[in-house]
């Protein structure tokens, strides 16, 4: 098989990201943690935050996770360059990297982002093995999230999940079997993303992770990647940056 790209991200900054973060050195890979700055009681501090980008990559979430498409457009510039500068004055570096909150963007938003010096802006599109056409709306593989039901009392909201799934596993061409289990259906999609020298892109919160008790099966995924050794392990601006086409 040739080589494909491995890499995870990881939103809003909760302290449990140095617990993803550990996790990731254990098994050789990599991941990029979205921070927002004043959004979690429980946030990483900034010597962590420091400590974290020498580890991996950081990139910005906004100062406040607003939805930035119902925001004014000049709160919507502040909220995006000002996370920058405030990582980069924590890190020392450039921060190339960003993710909208919960997701949401539009032309303007994007084109902010773009024009506040990001690379790269990841969105939460899910069960893609590519990184799609535009580097300001990456894609992603899969949430790490309770699957194929959803913990709550609602019978509609519990089978959210697996109707959304449904639709991919049928142009993925994925094995019934693979919607058993979270752990499952994220261990195929990362054998499917190897046999088509693709992208696997696993992406969460860990304060999620915890609430859900899914750091076993976390571990368990990541431990699989160790059975292919033509993954490459990259973070989210690196995966676009060697997804440009070369130059003439």
């Amino acid at each position: 098989m040739s080589a494909f790209q491995v890499t995870t991200s990881w939103d809003d900054g909760h302290r449990l990201d140095l617990r993803v973060a550990d996790l990731l050195d254990q098994y050789g890979l990599t991941g990029t943690f979205y921070i927002a700055r004043d959004y979690l009681d429980e946030r990483l501090t900034e010597d962590e935050i420091g400590a974290l980008a020498r580890r991996h990559e950081v990139g910005a979430h906004t100062l406040s996770h607003p939805v930035l498409t119902g925001i004014d457009a000049a709160a919507a510039r502040e909220e995006i360059d000002g996370s920058r500068r405030w990582l980069q004055t924590i890190t020392g570096t450039p921060v190339t990297a960003f993710c909208y909150p919960r997701g949401e963007t539009n032309s303007t938003v994007r084109q902010m982002v773009a024009e506040a010096g990001f690379e790269v802006a990841r969105i939460v599109t899910q069960y893609r093995l590519d990184t799609g056409d535009d580097p300001f709306l990456l894609p992603t593989t899969l949430h790490v999230y309770p699957f194929p039901f959803r913990p709550v009392r609602s019978w509609r909201a519990r089978f959210q999940p697996l109707q959304r799934a449904l639709p991919h596993w049928l142009r993925l061409g994925l094995p019934l079997t693979a919607l058993r289990d979270w752990s499952t259906l994220a261990t195929t999609l990362l054998e499917r993303a190897a046999r088509n020298s693709g992208v696997w892109h696993l992406w969460g919160h860990s304060w999620e992770i915890e609430r859900y008790g899914m750091w076993d099966e976390l571990e368990q995924v990541l431990a699989a990647v160790r059975h292919y050794p033509q993954a490459r392990p990259v973070t989210n601006s690196q995966l676009v940056r060697e997804k440009r086409p070369a130059k003439p």
